[in-house]
């Protein structure tokens, strides 16, 4: 069986005056239907640079050097080839770290999952597209699906403008999300429902989530397993009792000695 998603061998390189600088080097990932890998580092380790990757949103001057990103067994990107803008939107979802800055401040909620759906889902019709609405907001867990749907960004809660931004991420019903850092701007209780909604979606929708954090804590209670980088490398990889519990590597004890909670 072919995983959902595959990294083989995926190496980023940025193209800077001074030369290049190798952002990601030779990540090996896989994430199935229904499983949550975190990748977990500090700033600058590779992680949002490897998330954007999978949905082709590098910057102008980075670009993949070797290896290979598949989706379903078909590969989307390799050195020569970037199919990611076939299956951004539709087949993978991204949440982004501030959903603020993600969400249009002058069109409501409505018109957001209306854009959404009518670019990725042909031949929608506008009452399949009032439907869709409604389910996917109640599918974040907004009692009020319809006063959100009628409102603005600027109208909601911190954390119901992220579970906005999620609902945008899984309305398409793609089998792959990448979260990036999308609960830092949050408090820690809203954080904590965000975590279990995670979860819930994909025990409910049996999608593969991609988790992209700082927060080593928050991964271990949402992932199935965890991605370990500095640096741009891998450094461990596994079960997230067994990286924590038994860390392989000096640069996870750091992380895991530096949570008070931990030690």
């Amino acid at each position: 069986m072919n995983d959902l998603l595959a990294l083989d061998g995926l190496s980023i390189t940025a193209k800077l005056d001074s030369g290049d600088l190798r952002l990601v080097n030779e990540v090996d990932l896989t994430i199935d239907k229904g499983q949550i890998v975190g990748v977990v580092g500090e700033s600058g380790s590779g992680k949002t640079t490897l998330a954007r990757a999978v949905v082709g949103l590098l910057d102008r001057n980075v670009r993949v050097e070797t290896g290979a990103i598949r989706l379903g067994g078909t590969e989307i990107v390799t050195p020569t080839r970037d199919s990611t803008a076939d299956v951004r939107g539709s087949s993978v979802g991204m949440v982004f770290q501030d959903a603020s800055r993600s969400l249009n401040p002058l069109m409501k909620v409505r018109g957001h999952l209306a854009e959404v759906l009518r670019r990725h889902v042909p031949g929608i019709t506008k009452a399949e597209v009032e439907h869709r609405s409604i389910e996917v907001l109640e599918q974040m867990r907004i009692s009020d699906a319809a006063r959100v749907l009628d409102s603005y960004p600027h109208q909601l809660s911190g954390g119901l403008r992220q579970r906005v931004a999620i609902g945008l991420a899984v309305v398409t019903r793609p089998s792959l999300v990448i979260a990036d850092e999308c609960t830092t701007a949050l408090d820690v209780t809203t954080q904590t429902k965000v975590v279990e909604l995670f979860r819930q979606l994909v025990d409910e929708l049996g999608i593969g989530l991609l988790f992209v954090t700082h927060d080593l804590m928050l991964a271990s209670d949402l992932c199935d397993r965890i991605v370990v980088m500095s640096q741009g490398r891998v450094v461990e990889q596994g079960p997230v009792l067994e990286v924590l519990e038994n860390p392989h590597e000096d640069y996870t004890r750091r992380l895991l000695a530096a949570i008070p909670s931990w030690n």
